[in-house]
């Protein structure tokens, strides 16, 4: 991957010089300014309700934010309302707010919904990957942020980004700048990949290690299921104290000027992506606020678990916390006997269960005496640490790619916004 870094950085030089002014922005010399009009026309062919046959249809469901190829389609056996026809090499477009970054060409032919735009590129003069990689650029998705209109379902139209202008390079000064960036997606394709690898086997050894445990030969049915001989069952709050949140009056500021106290909720648990442990959470209290609203101030190493909107994210606090009424505390009651990230993994594994045991109408929540009562297993102490020890390092792996990958995004959010503009020019002799 360096090898490959390396040699894309070497296709690029900057120059200082050779610009001129134009009515959007300084651009090389040699760059045009154009519309996206005068280099692409709009399709506009529509499949009445009454064809019928196996078609290849696309919806907005189908194409990923700021990729380059479709992710999938499926097959349509009868149009129940208009479509618009496409053809391989077309481009197809998101106009609805906020798929505004949606943006593929096409390889097959096909019908699309209507909340996409066909595009047809003038290929004498743009190359339709360097256009794709335009409409994923920052400064084509404000333009078509601010020419939105309609209030439930704000959309773009081809009239309005016909009519966004942008300096447009040579051919052959295209092509290497979209060689360089889909060097870039080739990479980061590649990141995505070991992802989805490392997730499946995670997903594996969760199945069997919570369940299975490690090289055992007999087993006993219990009322979670089969589970080592040795291993025992109990509820939660045999071996947790359970604890509930709040959230203290946002109208004291001296409950929150200053606040040096995590307080945690689900929004912030969204945020970890997977990560078990949580340092900081967004808003933090102040001692006297956690007092007078009788929040517990839970220990490092427990396990916090968000049970409603929505219900399912576990996390261990690092340091000592408290957290909102949309989470419950768990602390353990002996910890010689208990290892909190076996049990947090246990949790996370269990979620589809613990949704289903939610009640109420308008969102679901798990109560804390459903939680409480909730039946877990209880290996020995030597064997949760290895289970946790072997999830914990698929999980730092986890943690490792996902970092590659934001950086990988962040060079070519960099690339892109200095190649598209001329502040960076391609060697084309490379």
């Amino acid at each position: 991957m360096r090898i490959e870094r390396k040699n894309m950085v070497s296709k690029i030089r900057s120059l200082s010089q050779g610009f001129k002014k134009t009515p959007i922005v300084k651009i090389p010399e040699d760059w045009k300014v154009v519309k996206l009009g005068n280099i692409s026309a709009l399709r506009n062919n529509i499949v009445k309700p009454e064809r019928k046959g196996v078609i290849k249809f696309v919806g907005l469901e189908h194409i990923d934010p700021r990729k380059t190829k479709i992710r999938d389609y499926c097959s349509d056996l009868n149009i129940k309302s208009s479509k618009f026809q496409f053809y391989a090499g077309d481009i197809l477009y998101g106009k609805l707010r906020p798929y505004l970054d949606k943006a593929v060409i096409i390889e097959f032919n096909g019908i699309c919904s209507t909340d996409l735009i066909v595009i047809n590129s003038n290929r004498f003069m743009t190359l339709q990957k360097y256009l794709i990689y335009l409409f994923h650029s920052k400064g084509f998705i404000n333009y078509a942020i601010s020419n939105t209109s309609g209030t439930n379902h704000p959309r773009t139209s081809w009239k309005a980004i016909a009519n966004f202008k942008f300096g447009l390079p040579p051919l052959p000064e295209q092509q290497k700048i979209a060689e360089i960036l889909s060097t870039v997606d080739q990479m980061i394709e590649k990141v995505d990949e070991s992802i989805k690898k490392t997730q499946k086997l995670k997903k594996g050894l969760m199945q069997v290690l919570l369940t299975k445990g490690i090289s055992h030969k007999e087993f006993k049915d219990t009322e979670i299921g089969r589970i080592p001989k040795e291993w025992e069952i109990e509820k939660i709050i045999n071996l947790f104290d359970v604890q509930t949140g709040t959230t203290p009056s946002t109208k004291k500021q001296e409950y929150w000027e200053d606040g040096n106290i995590n307080w945690i909720t689900p929004s912030d648990m969204s945020k970890l992506h997977g990560k078990l442990f949580i340092k900081n959470s967004e808003r933090k209290i102040t001692e006297k606020g956690r007092k007078l609203s009788n929040l517990t101030l839970m220990p490092s190493g427990s396990i916090i678990i968000s049970t409603r909107a929505p219900v399912g994210y576990v996390v261990i606090i690092e340091r000592k916390a408290t957290f909102n009424q949309g989470c419950k505390g768990l602390i353990p009651k002996n910890k010689g006997e208990i290892n909190s990230e076996f049990y947090a993994y246990y949790l996370i594994s269990k979620k589809r269960v613990l949704e289903n045991s939610s009640g109420g109408s308008t969102f679901k929540e798990l109560a804390k005496n459903i939680l409480e009562n909730f039946i877990i297993p209880i290996p020995p102490i030597t064997e949760q640490q290895k289970i946790a020890e072997i999830l914990s390092t698929v999980d730092s792996r986890l943690e490792m790619l996902r970092k590659r990958k934001g950086k990988l995004e962040r060079v070519k959010k960099g690339l892109m916004n200095d190649l598209l503009t001329g502040r960076k020019r391609v060697r084309l002799d490379s």
